[in-house]
């Protein structure tokens, strides 16, 4: 049995170009081109079998270029439980500009599954789940669904006795809370965009992380980019940084501090030890166009460098 599953509803494959400068109207000579398999919930699957935990992965996945995907799941043990469906799974183009540091996103659509294929999703899931169980959600939908399906299928699932994270923005997030989950990873503008409201300093992310993980969702890990996260939970509220990092891409790092997260929760490790590890999966995800992880003693050494201290008790507490 897997303790951990992940649902990408709308993968995608990641492919990288890197050019000097970029110089729309013009034909550019490509430095060097980076293809994989990607998407949130495959992101996080990944790091999590690099760390030694058995994953199922799922959703939807396009009939006609799935061999990408199922060689990433052969070359990390990852069990396949997607449902195909017609057409491509999209592609998402990151050109990266060398001399500017500047990066260019291009989104293809991609394929929409059927109403039948939508249920036996939701079917499948259900097979997998059992009491305990991390269930994650994570990413976009795809063509022709709605939020709405993003809470049908956390309510079919709660109905199991399973743990649900979820990392996805806009309507799906508002959604998704409203059905009732466990865990969020919004980073600062979802935060906002999920509260209506601008956050324009530490102190307002704060205050309505707070609010937030107190009247709605039991645990609650908040990305802020090169300041670190803020990760709150029933035991603790703490602030996690690393030192600087030299950054190679960062596609990916946001599902790897959630994925190194969920694997401190798996290990049974205290509330600073999850901060720790969680940071060390994002760092390690920086640092290379290829999901990895340091070996032992390198990130052993590393876990020493991880700054974690207790967030600030409210003003009118303090």
């Amino acid at each position: 049995m897997s303790s951990i599953v992940t649902v990408t509803f709308n993968p995608v494959i990641d492919h990288t170009v890197f050019v000097e400068r970029l110089n729309p109207g013009s034909v550019h000579r490509v430095t060097r081109s980076h293809r994989q398999a990607g998407g949130k919930g495959i992101n996080v699957a990944t790091m999590l079998a690099l760390g030694g935990t058995r994953v199922v992965v799922s959703g939807f996945l396009g009939e006609q270029n799935p061999a990408i995907f199922e060689q990433h799941f052969r070359q990390h043990d990852l069990r396949d439980a997607f449902v195909r469906v017609a057409g491509e799974t999209r592609t998402g183009i990151k050109i990266v500009a060398s001399a500017t540091d500047q990066t260019t996103d291009l989104n293809l659509p991609g394929a929409e599954p059927t109403p039948a294929q939508c249920d036996l999703l939701i079917a499948t899931l259900r097979q997998l789940a059992r009491p305990g169980v991390w269930f994650v959600l994570a990413g976009s939908l795809p063509v022709g669904l709605g939020p709405d399906y993003f809470a049908a299928v956390i309510r079919a699932l709660r109905e199991t006795g399973v743990k649900i994270a979820v990392d996805t923005s806009g309507p799906a997030l508002a959604a998704a809370i409203t059905a009732g989950i466990d865990l969020a990873k919004p980073n600062v503008n979802e935060l906002a965009e999920l509260l209506g409201r601008k956050l324009d300093d530490f102190e307002a992310v704060l205050g309505a992380a707070r609010t937030l993980r107190r009247d709605k969702i039991p645990n609650l890990v908040v990305s802020l980019g090169g300041e670190g996260a803020m990760f709150l939970t029933p035991e603790a509220e703490l602030l996690a940084s690393a030192p600087p990092v030299k950054v190679v891409s960062t596609v990916g790092a946001g599902d790897s501090l959630l994925a190194g997260f969920l694997q401190g929760i798996l290990r049974g490790d205290s509330p600073e030890d999850r901060a720790r590890l969680a940071t060390i999966y994002a760092w390690s995800r920086l640092e290379s166009l290829d999901p990895a992880l340091p070996d032992p003693a390198l990130q052993t050494g590393r876990l020493a460098q991880i700054a974690v201290r207790p967030l600030p008790l409210p003003k009118s507490v303090s």
